[in-house]
């Protein structure tokens, strides 16, 4: 290691505790607050501003640390960045570039894997309630769509920065993630794919890459409802000089429900290739095979759970026990390919090609013509059934290229980016019903069913049993640059523009009672992002910023020319290192949201009004290498600008996200001593009561669940045993299904781990 100014600076100290034992070299630059850090010359796994493992500097503020004592945990080096107990200290996801997070005018949030393994998050949706504002995708929902929430708003999930359309297969594994970084706001100057830009956020899944260390990693999962996850992780150099590197990860995953019925099968694998010179050029091929099967799970109504006269078993799955599963495949491969032509000038290049299938199968209850069914359609309990089949494909393309220009101008450092991305979608969808007019549907007792055999509506003569379908085709094109300053060491600045352009093709085949159709749609906008963070003392700092959104709507089939969506957020707040390990940042702000889809009878009209204000905050303290505690808190106030016809007046409350909630975990590691590699930990989380519709009808209730987990790693050995919903809390919150139904929300289930690391 190199110590620059050793001995000489107050900071030393506490920069030698923390980076002692992690292979990293260091120098602490005179008249800075900050540290320099980068891997020592025989580890491939950090990443250069461009995205590579060339050995580059990346600038982490320790604030006073040295001064206050305590340092916290030590500093980890990870494929995706350096991370200290629970913290990331810089993030790529918002500016393409690897910035320290304190330095980024935007909320940014990581779940670094350390967090993820200290809770055996099971799901990326377990894992997601660590940050404020954030609604998960549920783990039992097809995963044929994606509802995920930042904000109010939709969410995107991407992987390694790139759109995953749909998010399907096994969304929920995360062998492979190394951390999952979480955007609030539109992003739209550096990101396009799929439809469009996001638009209320992004959650990036970071995966795990390659180093020249070799290692393997066995292990197995198993608990409640006959739940078992065997998985593994090997690491395996091709070449002895590391020039040539391989890693695969793979989990299988088959478990019952507390849910009647329901069987998951899931499994995900996941190979890496990566060639590099270990200087300046590196190429990484990745491959993505994931694979889901289960019953169709279409929640419940709102009439028997959280109103009404009557109370359905709330384990209740809706449809014959024999029902044929319902599948979600996806297979990927993307390349990325990073040259640093020298200390000034790098680029970057990904490239991915991936194909989804799905294939939906449910008895669906409704009330007649009113899918989402949260009334009966006949009293007290009876609904009426339709058998119901979806056959989906997409087909994406998508291609990235950016450069990266450094520079010094007076009392600046500057990084210029220019970039541009292509992406073509190709998606084909069919949605079948057995009916041609549904009062002739058959009806059941909720309180007491008895289903049908599931007779699965298919294609029909002339279309007969086509409820809705057609072939949509999304092309995305756009190019941006990005120039972020830093001026005398404390002013941040970041300013942006995108040229974007959005071009939707649907088809819609001929039905009974309807003649083909074909829109077309091609819009372009200019969309900006601005922002700044100002140090103001040491270890605070206040930002501001500003950013668009453009975005398409997948399988949404319009009256007229499909249209896009647009989204603006404006946001301020603060980011603070204030020593003893306290950290976190707090932000209010505002989207808006214009063109949103509305279903006016026949199809959908993008005449739809919606804005979001609140405040959210997510807070760290890690006083040593001990104690690590997470708090996050959000507000959100989301409402209809304008009136829906038929379905809600303006001002209404945007249903499925808590207008509050939040996360306290803590997590304490014993040792050395006696009790040296154990840890336990333990946490709660709680929302408020949300709407379930979109008229604010049906509302549930707040709670609470508590998990805990006991930890113990020591050597090659790791073990753990974990209880989710600790207290057995039973409660309901909002599922989104036909726009707004009611899931039963997790019952107490314990999960114990077991794995064994050969290295």
């Amino acid at each position: 290691m190199t110590a620059g100014l050793k001995g000489a600076h107050p900071l030393y100290e506490a920069l030698e505790k923390l980076l002692s034992g992690t292979g990293l070299a260091y120098r602490l630059a005179p008249g800075k607050k900050s540290v320099a850090i980068m891997l020592a010359q025989n580890d491939t796994g950090a990443q250069s501003d461009a995205g590579s493992v060339a050995l580059q500097p990346i600038d982490v503020t320790v604030a006073q640390q040295g001064a206050g004592g305590a340092g916290g945990p030590p500093v980890e080096q990870t494929t995706a960045g350096p991370v200290q107990g629970y913290r990331a200290l810089s993030a790529e996801s918002a500016t393409r570039t690897n910035t320290p997070i304190n330095e980024i005018p935007q909320s940014v949030q990581v779940i670094p894997r350390s967090l993820i393994d200290d809770q055996d998050s099971l799901t990326v949706g377990q894992a997601l309630r660590n940050v404020s504002g954030v609604v998960g995708t549920n783990a039992l929902q097809t995963p044929s769509y994606n509802s995920a929430y930042i904000r109010g708003f939709p969410a995107d999930q991407w992987v390694d920065g790139l759109t995953t359309f749909y998010n399907g297969g096994d969304r929920d594994s995360l062998v492979n993630v190394e951390r999952i970084e979480v955007l609030k706001g539109p992003n739209a100057v550096l990101y396009g794919g799929g439809s469009g830009t996001p638009l209320g956020g992004a959650i990036n899944l970071v995966s795990k890459l390659p180093t020249d260390k070799a290692f393997a990693e066995t292990g197995m999962r198993f608990g409640s409802f006959s739940f078992l996850q065997p998985y593994f992780d090997i690491n395996e150099p091709v070449t002895q000089d590391g020039t040539v590197l391989f890693r695969i990860t793979g989990e299988y995953t088959s478990t019952n429900s507390f849910i009647d019925v329901i069987n998951t099968n899931r499994y995900s694998f996941n190979p890496t290739l990566t060639f590099t010179n270990k200087s300046d050029t590196t190429l990484t091929l990745q491959g993505r095979v994931t694979n889901w099967e289960q019953q169709e799970y279409q929640g419940l109504p709102a009439t028997g759970t959280v109103t009404g006269s009557f109370r359905l078993n709330p384990d209740l799955f809706v449809g014959p026990s024999d029902i044929p599963k319902s599948t979600s495949r996806v297979e990927s491969v993307t390349a990325n390919f990073d040259h640093r032509f020298n200390e000034v000038w790098s680029t970057n290049v990904q490239a991915r090609v991936s194909n989804t299938q799905f294939k939906d199968l449910v008895q669906n209850f409704t009330n007649g013509y009113d899918f989402a069914g949260n009334s009966p359609a006949l009293p007290v309990a009876y609904w009426n059934l339709l058998n119901v089949s979806l056959y989906q494909q997409a087909k994406e393309v998508t291609l990235v290229g950016s450069s990266l220009f450094k520079f010094s101008f007076g009392p600046t450092e500057n990084k210029l980016l220019l970039g541009a991305d292509y992406s073509r979608v190709e998606d084909t969808g069919y949605m079948y019903g057995d009916y041609n007019d549904l009062s002739t549907l058959g009806y059941v007792n909720l309180l007491n069913p008895s289903f049908p055999t599931y007779v699965d509506p298919g294609p029909g003569v002339n279309n007969a049993n086509l409820i809705i379908g057609g072939e949509n085709t999304y092309i995305s094109t756009g190019g941006y640059v990005q120039l972020q300053t830093t001026a005398w060491e404390r002013i941040h600045l970041l300013g942006g523009l995108r040229v974007a352009n959005l071009d939707i093709e649907n088809v819609s085949p001929a039905t009974p009672t309807s003649q083909q159709t074909s829109q077309n749609a091609n819009a372009s906008a200019i969309l900006p992002r601005a922002g700044a963070v100002i140090d103001i003392v040491g270890g605070f700092s206040l930002f501001a910023d500003y950013s668009q959104g453009l975005n398409g709507n997948p399988f949404t089939f319009y009256v007229g020319a499909p249209t896009p969506e647009h989204s603006e957020q404006v946001e301020a707040g603060a980011k603070f290192d204030l020593g003893y390990g306290f950290t976190g940042s707090a932000a209010a702000y505002e989207i808006n949201r214009t063109g949103v889809p509305v279903f006016t009878g026949v199809g959908y009209e993008g005449i739809g009004k919606q804005r979001s204000r609140g405040a959210d905050t997510d807070l760290l303290w890690q006083p040593d290498s001990h104690w690590k505690v997470l708090a996050s808190y959000a507000y959100v106030n989301a409402i209809l600008l304008n009136d829906i016809p038929g379905t809600a007046p303006a001002g209404s409350t945007l249903n499925i996200v808590p207008p509050h909630s939040g996360r306290l975990w803590v997590n304490y590691s014993f040792g050395p001593g006696p009790l040296d590699g154990w840890s336990i930990g333990a946490g709660v989380y709680a929302a408020s009561g949300a709407y379930v519709d979109l008229a604010n009808v049906y509302k549930t209730n707040g709670y609470f669940t508590v998990d805990a987990n006991l930890g113990y790693v020591k050597d090659n050995l790791s073990a753990s045993i974990t209880v989710k919903n600790l207290t057995g809390e039973h409660y309901f919150v909002p599922y989104n299904y036909y726009g707004g139904r009611v899931w039963t929300g997790d019952t107490r289930s314990v999960v114990g781990k077991v794995s064994w690391k050969f290295q």
